[in-house]
């Protein structure tokens, strides 16, 4: 009882870990387009027909969009991640005499690792779109294998022949390539498995879906586009994938692969681990290698899409812990789980901060964009510019949201054309930075008022920031710059001149330079503005004193 409670305190757990920066994601890239694609079915059909084969994500990103508010749909994301985390940990169940919820250790070792190992965890499993092509797709082939397992030895009847056809489908209509892996895996089982019905209604879901989702118009319109990759020839192909996509994609899942070969060193001390369980282990690890390799026929692959291969890597490291976890090597299952969580804790806890601390500045980046517009708007304007997003540290860089702008933004907000300035750093809570404050007129026009330190913790990405009034933009674009000499207390000299654009947010613009050093250090600056030919103007600033706002 003891060890079920901890189970299910542990799925609340996981819940919250996914739902704490699931509510700070905005609408973004082709969130966008899907939300103006609406509830209606027809307009899912000329999709279909004229873009894009997976008929089921397509719809379902579009209704999330458009029936739920952002909280709503946010937790239902949240709940289908966790899903999917579950249904991976219990798969193994069927082969195995003593209860699976009885221990919270697969769950959080399978959470984490999803996590930390993810090709792209903002895009595939946060970013509402992305999300329901990878994450919801992922769940529907766990889900699947889940019901094939689990009914396995039933008495198959019509509503079991039903929910088989039923998951079969969703499975297949998944991903192009996971769908193909899937239906060889079912294959498998119908083999093994001798005389049981479940696996071949399932095979039969699994083709149509496949069909649906590979034959589509849509998939060859699209393939189209990519004109220079289908001039290549099936040398030149074969050597495109195999020999630059395919190690980099495997490689990235290295995470999996030690936690995997730590999990065989332990199953070697068990004197009758369960034949069965290493059996599916081996055919889901094959499973993850073919459903990258699939690609081969793919004109581009963004890291994204790795998502299935590394779904099923988890699928086989579930069947092989399940022989530790549940077996009765006590000292053997406290050194396995112990070297294990304090391995996966080194790359999760740090990227699990980082990342709901980036998430949480991009929504508040995003409030700023939209008063931006809503002002520009009010002023009747149809053209506006707004700051790109700029993600703080993340322990990977591949973490981040979808970052293509999709032009579909401009309907949703009813104007012509809204383009992107690139922003330096992170625009949300600049009041809240430490700062002095000045009064320098650099150029008739132009003056600054506060000088900001900035950095993204433990000094990466230090910048100056100045509050600037007056269009220094023009000034700089007219070929001045704005030299700034970093004086340190130990005598060091730092040369930091700017001519990057400033940022306009609401009404204020913000200039910025690299610093790079602790201000802490700063013994003065000294600053002005400047053109090939003369000096505009020029100050020191000695001792600067950088105060936060909330002292």
């Amino acid at each position: 009882m003891i060890r079920k409670i901890g189970f299910y305190f542990s799925l609340v757990m996981v819940f919250v870990a996914i739902l704490v920066p699931s509510l700070q994601v905005p609408m973004q890239s082709d969130d966008f387009a899907y939300y103006t694609l609406g509830t209606s079915f027809d307009a899912q059909i000329v999709h279909y027909l004229g873009w894009s084969g997976r008929l089921v994500t397509n719809t379902i990103s579009s209704y999330l969009l458009n029936l739920l508010p952002h909280f709503a749909y946010e937790i239902v994301n949240s709940i289908v991640f966790l899903l999917l985390v579950l249904f991976i940990c219990l798969m193994p169940r069927p082969f195995q005499s003593i209860d699976a919820t009885s221990s919270s250790i697969p769950l959080l070792i399978i959470f984490t690792l999803y996590w930390i190992a993810n090709p792209a965890l903002g895009e595939t499993s946060f970013w509402i779109v992305g999300s329901t092509n990878y994450l919801w797709t992922s769940m529907f082939v766990a889900a699947y294998f889940i019901y094939i397992f689990h009914s396995i030895n039933y008495k198959v009847g019509v509503r079991q022949a039903f929910f088989g056809l039923v998951m079969g489908f969703l499975a297949g209509c998944s991903n192009e390539n996971t769908s193909v892996v899937v239906a060889l895996i079912t294959v498998f089982i119908i083999v093994v498995e001798k005389g049981k019905k479940i696996p071949i209604y399932g095979l039969i879901g699994n083709v149509v879906g496949a069909a649906v989702l590979i034959l589509s118009p849509g998939n060859k319109i699209r393939a189209d586009i990519f004109w220079e990759w289908k001039s290549l020839s099936l040398y030149d192909k074969f050597d495109l994938h195999f020999y630059e996509r395919l190690p980099s994609a495997m490689s990235g899942y290295w995470q999996v692969y030690l936690v995997l070969i730590i999990s065989l060193f332990a199953i070697c001390w068990i004197s009758n681990p369960s034949k069965k369980q290493l059996l599916y282990s081996v055919v889901f690890f094959i499973g993850a290698i073919l459903a990258n390799m699939a690609f081969v026929a793919s004109p581009y692959v963004p890291p994204r899409a790795y998502n299935g291969s590394l779904v099923m890597l988890l699928m086989s490291l579930s069947f092989a812990m399940s022989s530790i976890i549940y077996s009765d090597f006590k000292a053997l299952k406290a050194f396995y789980v112990g070297s294990i969580f304090l391995f996966i804790s080194i790359y999760f806890v740090p990227s699990y901060i980082l990342f709901n601390s980036a998430v949480g500045h991009v929504w508040g980046q995003s409030k700023i964009r939209e008063s931006i517009i809503f002002d520009a708007k009010s002023k009747g304007l149809k053209e506006i510019q707004v700051p790109s997003y700029h993600y703080t540290r993340l322990l990977k860089s591949s973490d981040t949201l979808s970052t293509f702008d999709n032009s579909a933004v401009n309907l949703y907000y009813g104007v012509d054309k809204i383009s992107y300035v690139p922003a330096q750093f992170n625009y949300a809570g600049i009041e809240r930075l430490p700062k002095i404050d000045v009064d320098l007129v650099v150029k008739e026009g132009i003056r600054i008022s506060s000088i900001y330190a900035y950095d993204e913790g433990m000094g990466y990405n230090s910048k100056l920031i100045f509050k600037v009034s007056g269009d220094i933009n023009s000034t700089f674009r007219g070929g001045a710059s704005m030299y700034i000499h970093i004086f340190m207390k130990d005598g060091a000299y730092l040369n930091r001149d700017t001519a990057v654009d400033a940022l306009d947010i609401n009404g204020a613009s913000f200039a910025s330079a690299e610093l790079g050093v602790d201000y802490h250090k700063i013994d003065r600056i000294e600053l002005g503005m400047y053109t090939a030919t003369e000096m505009l103007s020029g100050f020191v600033i000695k001792n600067p004193e950088f105060d936060r706002a909330d002292k």
